[in-house]
């Protein structure tokens, strides 16, 4: 055991004790222990599909094309709310299969290099916001100062794409441990 990890044992002792009762109804109880695996599931199959789909849209657009730069511009900004509400039930539903085997996940490596990727593509998020925002607020034109932030937006989009195919690659690898 690491020196780290040794310091942080008491640390992770007083939160395993906290959750000792959820991790035996996780245990004992095959409802609850569905419910959260299909809202983990399904949050990050819905939060991955939307975000897929507007990623692409990004991917495909012809930023020359005025008339393509405003339909994607009216449909990136309604699909960042159930974005938002499906990473929120994910990310909770995780923290709930976290702690029924807080012992087993806090050593993993597979596990912390998945929250590794959890952080980065939440900040590839705010990236592409900010991007949207300012292509929103854009002129009609396509100048060039324009042209680089679609070129930006689109690399973000490649980026998002990339972290999510990952995520769900070391989901798979926790869940076949």
């Amino acid at each position: 055991m690491s020196l780290r990890l040794f310091q942080l044992a008491p640390v992770l002792a007083a939160v395993d004790a906290f959750a000792e009762p959820w991790q035996k109804l996780y245990v004992h109880s095959s409802i609850v222990a569905t419910l959260v695996l299909f809202g983990h599931v399904a949050g990050l199959l819905v939060a991955g599909t939307l975000t897929l789909s507007t990623e692409l849209d990004a991917l495909r657009l012809d930023p020359r094309d005025a008339e393509s730069r405003r339909r994607y511009t009216r449909h990136v900004t309604p699909s960042r709310r159930p974005i938002a509400i499906a990473l929120a039930i994910a990310v909770l539903s995780g923290v709930l299969l976290f702690l029924t085997d807080l012992e087993a996940f806090a050593v993993s490596t597979v596990f912390w290099t998945k929250m590794g990727l959890v952080a980065l593509l939440l900040a590839n998020g705010v990236v592409a916001s900010r991007l949207d925002a300012r292509l929103s607020t854009a002129s009609a034109g396509a100048s060039g100062a324009e042209q680089l932030v679609w070129r930006r937006r689109r690399a973000s989009a490649r980026v998002t794409s990339v972290l999510w195919f990952a995520l769900v690659l070391l989901g798979s690898a926790l869940a076949s441990r």
